[in-house]
């Protein structure tokens, strides 16, 4: 029915509509010939941003549901396979033209581009062009410091950004607090640790929540770490001599008992290098 109001009113409209869907077509069917055949030029013939604008005719969103669900495939391929993210940039970047009000894909893309491509100016870049597609929304400036906050580890414009998202419209208290947090005290594991509970709290993304628990395992890890080694360094104060092993911690009243590893692994002692050091447990997925 729909259709043949199209046709009806506007054929050249639909033939237009059609042809667009036939290049987006027949460039899924190169894409997925070309990742079969060979990895090294898989991208070869990803339409770039002004191409796919143009095939588009229009149909932005049709087209840009269509980026959206190959730059997932594109990302879960490589996550099961090698784990390298060459055109992940890429991607985003032509998502970012044909949909620039789609703010998850800015946050998410950036989130994938720091982690997993460990490309932090390609996820700078995505959430600049965020901020300048949505200048009004305080979450992409608020995701560009936490960017830099917990994998650049550049304090001072972590807290730059934060300032930023604490400025835009509709804002929560939460920027605001992290701004101050990110220029007093620099590097920071509880504010680092508070950073990802915030996004394990407030995302809907399942990768995302995966990461976030991943993360807040891994600072809970660094910090039983931290106290192990003050607590090993006190009772050679006190004792002048080293512990054999973690058991004299508890034996000596230190500690009631060896603590959990958050990642699953284990807590150890290495008598010769006088420091307490982690074993096993899991890996981010």
């Amino acid at each position: 029915m729909a259709a043949a109001g199209i046709i009806k009113s506007n054929p050249v409209k639909l033939a237009l509509a059609l042809l667009g869907a036939a290049i987006v077509f027949f460039s899924q069917v190169k894409l997925d010939l070309l990742i079969k055949e060979n990895r090294q030029g898989e991208m070869m013939y990803f339409p770039n941003a002004a191409v796919t604008k143009a095939a588009a005719f229009g149909y932005d969103n049709l087209a840009g549901d269509w980026i959206w669900l190959q730059t997932v495939q594109y990302y879960g391929q490589h996550t099961l396979t090698d784990r390298q993210y060459q055109y992940l940039g890429h991607m985003f970047n032509v998502l970012s033209v044909l949909a620039p009000n789609f703010k998850v894909a800015y946050n998410f893309g950036a989130l994938l581009l720091a982690h997993d491509a460990a490309d932090i100016p390609a996820a700078d870049r995505l959430m600049q062009k965020g901020m300048e597609n949505n200048p009004e929304d305080w979450s992409i400036p608020f995701f560009r410091g936490f960017v830099h906050f917990v994998f650049s580890r550049n304090y001072r414009e972590a807290g730059r950004w934060f300032i930023v998202s604490s400025r835009r419209p509709g804002a929560p208290e939460m920027p605001g607090r992290f701004a101050a947090f990110a220029m007093r005290k620099g590097k920071d594991l509880e504010t680092s640790r508070a950073l990802w509970v915030e996004l394990l709290n407030k995302t809907g993304n399942k990768t995302e929540k995966a990461l976030a628990r991943f993360y807040i395992d891994k600072i809970d890890r660094e910090m039983i770490l931290k106290r192990l080694q003050e607590l090993s360094d006190a009772f050679h104060e006190q004792n002048k001599r080293r512990i054999d092993s973690l058991k004299d911690l508890v034996l000596w009243g230190y500690i009631n008992r060896i603590p959990d590893d958050p990642l699953g692994g284990g807590f150890y002692w290495d008598q010769k290098a006088g420091k307490v050091y982690a074993k096993g447990g899991r890996k981010v997925n």
